[in-house]
Protein backbone atom coordinates (compact mmCIF):
# COMPACT_ATOMS: atom_id res chain seq x y z
CA UNK A 1 0.00 0.00 0.00
CA UNK A 2 2.70 2.25 0.64
CA UNK A 3 4.53 1.84 -2.26
CA UNK A 4 1.55 1.79 -4.41
CA UNK A 5 0.79 5.46 -2.54
CA UNK A 6 4.30 6.70 -3.15
CA UNK A 7 3.80 5.65 -6.87
CA UNK A 8 0.67 7.04 -6.98
CA UNK A 9 1.90 10.35 -5.74
CA UNK A 10 5.48 9.88 -7.94
CA UNK A 11 3.07 9.60 -10.85
CA UNK A 12 0.85 12.78 -10.20
CA UNK A 13 3.91 14.93 -9.43
CA UNK A 14 5.65 13.66 -12.82
CA UNK A 15 2.22 14.85 -14.74
CA UNK A 16 2.03 18.16 -12.59
CA UNK A 17 5.73 18.71 -13.86
CA UNK A 18 5.16 17.97 -17.39
CA UNK A 19 2.14 20.30 -17.35
CA UNK A 20 4.16 22.98 -15.71
CA UNK A 21 6.96 22.56 -18.59
CA UNK A 22 4.15 22.23 -21.22
CA UNK A 23 2.97 26.11 -20.14
CA UNK A 24 6.34 27.12 -18.93
CA UNK A 25 7.38 26.74 -22.76
CA UNK A 26 4.52 27.93 -24.31
CA UNK A 27 4.98 31.09 -21.56
CA UNK A 28 8.49 31.31 -23.18
CA UNK A 29 7.22 30.67 -26.76
CA UNK A 30 4.97 33.84 -26.57
CA UNK A 31 7.56 35.78 -24.66
CA UNK A 32 9.66 35.66 -27.37
CA UNK A 33 7.31 36.97 -29.62
CA UNK A 34 6.87 39.39 -27.55
CA UNK A 35 9.72 40.39 -27.26
CA UNK A 36 10.89 40.43 -31.01
CA UNK A 37 7.74 42.59 -31.81
CA UNK A 38 8.83 44.82 -29.18
CA UNK A 39 12.07 44.95 -30.50
CA UNK A 40 11.16 45.78 -34.37
CA UNK A 41 8.57 48.59 -32.70
CA UNK A 42 11.47 50.28 -31.17
CA UNK A 43 14.01 50.02 -33.76
CA UNK A 44 11.25 51.47 -36.17
CA UNK A 45 10.57 54.30 -33.80
CA UNK A 46 14.62 54.69 -33.53
CA UNK A 47 14.95 54.74 -37.47
CA UNK A 48 11.91 57.49 -37.63
CA UNK A 49 13.44 59.51 -34.57
CA UNK A 50 16.73 59.29 -36.57
CA UNK A 51 15.20 60.82 -39.75
CA UNK A 52 13.16 63.42 -37.56
CA UNK A 53 16.58 64.87 -35.89
CA UNK A 54 18.43 64.40 -39.45
CA UNK A 55 15.46 66.77 -40.62
CA UNK A 56 15.35 69.11 -37.90
CA UNK A 57 19.14 69.62 -38.29
CA UNK A 58 18.82 70.39 -41.72
CA UNK A 59 15.50 72.44 -41.14
CA UNK A 60 17.43 74.66 -38.10
CA UNK A 61 21.09 75.09 -40.66
CA UNK A 62 18.54 76.32 -43.01
CA UNK A 63 17.11 78.99 -40.50
CA UNK A 64 20.09 80.05 -39.65
CA UNK A 65 21.00 80.69 -43.02
CA UNK A 66 17.78 82.59 -43.47
CA UNK A 67 18.61 84.66 -40.58
CA UNK A 68 22.07 85.04 -42.07
CA UNK A 69 21.10 86.44 -45.38
CA UNK A 70 18.44 88.63 -43.53
CA UNK A 71 20.75 90.56 -40.82
CA UNK A 72 23.85 90.84 -44.19
CA UNK A 73 20.71 92.50 -45.88
CA UNK A 74 19.25 94.83 -43.46
CA UNK A 75 23.12 96.08 -43.23
CA UNK A 76 22.92 96.41 -46.51
CA UNK A 77 20.01 98.37 -47.10
CA UNK A 78 20.50 100.73 -44.62
CA UNK A 79 24.18 101.46 -46.62
CA UNK A 80 21.91 102.19 -49.44
CA UNK A 81 19.60 104.84 -48.03
CA UNK A 82 22.59 106.57 -46.45
CA UNK A 83 24.63 106.53 -49.66
CA UNK A 84 22.57 106.69 -52.36
CA UNK A 85 20.48 109.36 -53.96
CA UNK A 86 17.47 109.27 -56.09
CA UNK A 87 17.63 110.32 -59.43
CA UNK A 88 14.36 109.04 -61.04
CA UNK A 89 11.18 106.99 -59.72
CA UNK A 90 11.34 104.05 -61.39
CA UNK A 91 8.03 101.48 -61.16
CA UNK A 92 9.67 97.99 -61.62
CA UNK A 93 13.10 97.21 -60.69
CA UNK A 94 14.63 94.26 -62.09
CA UNK A 95 17.56 92.95 -60.53
CA UNK A 96 17.48 94.69 -57.50
CA UNK A 97 16.32 93.80 -53.44
CA UNK A 98 17.99 90.55 -54.47
CA UNK A 99 18.94 89.59 -51.18
CA UNK A 100 14.92 89.68 -49.66
CA UNK A 101 14.17 87.96 -53.28
CA UNK A 102 17.16 85.41 -52.68
CA UNK A 103 15.94 84.90 -48.71
CA UNK A 104 12.44 84.48 -50.04
CA UNK A 105 13.23 81.82 -52.60
CA UNK A 106 15.83 80.02 -49.96
CA UNK A 107 12.73 79.94 -47.40
CA UNK A 108 10.11 78.99 -49.63
CA UNK A 109 12.11 76.23 -51.48
CA UNK A 110 13.08 74.82 -47.88
CA UNK A 111 9.82 74.90 -46.99
CA UNK A 112 8.46 72.69 -49.81
CA UNK A 113 11.54 70.27 -49.35
CA UNK A 114 10.72 69.79 -45.33
CA UNK A 115 7.11 70.54 -45.69
CA UNK A 116 7.08 72.97 -43.26
CA UNK A 117 4.08 75.27 -42.31
CA UNK A 118 6.47 77.14 -40.35
CA UNK A 119 8.98 77.91 -43.28
CA UNK A 120 5.87 78.43 -45.46
CA UNK A 121 4.78 80.87 -43.01
CA UNK A 122 8.12 83.07 -42.47
CA UNK A 123 8.41 82.83 -46.76
CA UNK A 124 5.05 84.79 -46.95
CA UNK A 125 6.15 86.79 -44.34
CA UNK A 126 8.92 87.90 -46.41
CA UNK A 127 7.05 88.18 -49.63
CA UNK A 128 4.38 90.71 -48.23
CA UNK A 129 7.34 92.79 -47.42
CA UNK A 130 7.52 92.08 -43.86
CA UNK A 131 9.95 93.48 -41.48
CA UNK A 132 13.15 91.80 -41.19
CA UNK A 133 12.35 92.29 -37.34
CA UNK A 134 9.05 90.29 -37.64
CA UNK A 135 10.59 88.02 -39.60
CA UNK A 136 13.48 86.93 -36.89
CA UNK A 137 11.11 86.27 -34.17
CA UNK A 138 8.73 84.30 -36.00
CA UNK A 139 12.37 82.09 -37.14
CA UNK A 140 13.24 82.32 -32.98
CA UNK A 141 9.76 80.87 -32.07
CA UNK A 142 10.31 78.18 -35.16
CA UNK A 143 13.74 77.16 -33.07
CA UNK A 144 11.83 76.99 -29.88
CA UNK A 145 9.49 75.01 -31.05
CA UNK A 146 12.01 72.39 -32.96
CA UNK A 147 13.40 72.03 -29.51
CA UNK A 148 10.91 71.52 -27.80
CA UNK A 149 9.69 68.64 -30.38
CA UNK A 150 13.59 67.41 -30.28
CA UNK A 151 13.04 66.78 -26.61
CA UNK A 152 9.91 65.15 -27.08
CA UNK A 153 11.51 62.70 -29.27
CA UNK A 154 13.97 62.80 -26.86
CA UNK A 155 12.10 61.38 -24.51
CA UNK A 156 10.35 58.85 -26.06
CA UNK A 157 13.61 57.18 -27.38
CA UNK A 158 14.49 56.70 -23.92
CA UNK A 159 11.03 55.22 -23.16
CA UNK A 160 11.55 52.67 -25.98
CA UNK A 161 15.22 52.02 -24.76
CA UNK A 162 14.34 51.39 -20.82
CA UNK A 163 11.48 48.90 -22.41
CA UNK A 164 13.80 47.25 -24.76
CA UNK A 165 16.19 46.84 -21.72
CA UNK A 166 13.65 45.37 -19.27
CA UNK A 167 12.44 42.86 -22.16
CA UNK A 168 15.89 41.68 -22.56
CA UNK A 169 16.11 41.65 -18.44
CA UNK A 170 12.36 39.76 -18.35
CA UNK A 171 14.40 36.89 -21.22
CA UNK A 172 17.32 36.57 -19.20
CA UNK A 173 14.88 35.61 -16.12
CA UNK A 174 12.71 33.30 -17.54
CA UNK A 175 15.55 31.67 -19.52
CA UNK A 176 17.27 30.93 -15.94
CA UNK A 177 14.01 29.51 -14.70
CA UNK A 178 13.79 27.51 -17.68
CA UNK A 179 16.80 26.19 -17.36
CA UNK A 180 16.97 25.40 -13.41
CA UNK A 181 14.19 23.08 -14.11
Amino acid sequence: EKQEDAKAKKTKLLADSKTDRDDTKEQLAADEEFFEDTKMSCQNVASVWAERSRLRTEELQGIITAIKILREADGTFTKATATFLQVKQVHRHKGSNTAPKQAFQRLRNLAARYKSFGLAQIAAQMRMGGHFDKVILMIDHMIELIRKEEAEDIAHRDRCQNAEGKNANDMEDVEAAQSSL
